[in-house]
């Protein structure tokens, strides 16, 4: 190397190393930092959402059989299908009483939980057999099908002849009105191969009890059929051939 040339200095092993370990941090700090303002943009966002639905909703008053709720009217008009949709979205003219409150003649003991349903999309009551059928009585005069799909039964569940297609087929044809029908449910009442396959044990059992569905199994051949009418002795001399048989409860 000549004295006119230029000496240039190269960083050293050590020194590439030291910048890098620095990069690093710096990168490490600036990603925390990122994480951190997401986190807080988040938060922001779940409040200001909260903060909406509690004051910048309208807001309903409620009189259901004397006990009073307030609720949003984005609330009251979460499921599209239900009475409550129909009474708030416009379509029909309602006027609140003096006191601002829209009343509707209902016993308002469980109305907090379809009230609650229709906030978070959520089912908590209690595991109690009483409220469960009382709230399901609601829940079908205010037309909540989540609410009612949760409580009401589904049918055949005790069939040993159904498999699942089957009672897709049942509910979606021969029982499909039926169902629709307030407080509709099917209870098993009698299979032959528990209770007897005689003719005389088939009518004990079967006998005045209401409209039924009947279900036989032949070999790899399922059918039946539903009747509105009941059972009786001097119908069907080949009872015996039964092998489950349903009630329909309710009207």
């Amino acid at each position: 190397m000549s004295d006119n040339e230029e000496k240039i200095d190269t960083p050293s092993y050590e020194a590439l190393e030291e910048a890098l370990d620095h990069m690093k941090i710096a990168y490490d700090i600036m990603k925390q930092q990122a994480l951190d303002v997401r986190k807080e943009k988040e938060a922001f966002d779940s409040v200001a959402k909260k903060l909406e639905d509690v004051h910048f909703a309208s807001t309903i008053k409620l009189n259901v059989g004397g006990q009073h709720f307030t609720t949003s009217l984005q609330t009251l008009t979460k499921d599209p299908g239900s009475m409550l949709h129909a009474m708030f979205s416009g379509r029909f003219e309602s006027k609140p009483a003096e006191d601002g409150s829209y009343f509707i003649d209902r016993d308002g003991t469980h109305f907090r939980y379809i009230l609650n349903y229709l906030r978070t999309g959520y089912l908590l009551l209690p595991d109690t057999k009483l409220i469960r059928k009382e709230l399901l009585e609601e829940a079908e005069f205010y037309q909540i099908r989540g609410i009612v799909d949760v409580l009401r039964p589904s049918p055949f569940l005790e069939s040993k002849i159904l498999s699942s297609e089957h009672k897709q087929v049942f509910v979606n044809t021969w029982l499909k009105e039926r169902l629709n029908r307030r407080h509709s449910t099917f209870v098993l009442l009698y299979r032959a191969s528990r209770d007897g396959w005689t003719s005389s044990e088939f009518h004990s059992i079967c006998d005045h009890e209401g409209p039924t569905v009947t279900v036989v199994k032949s070999g790899d051949y399922v059918f039946g059929g539903y009747t509105e009418q009941s059972w009786k002795s001097k119908f069907s001399c080949e009872a015996y051939m039964l092998h489950v048989f349903f009630r329909a409860s309710g009207v």
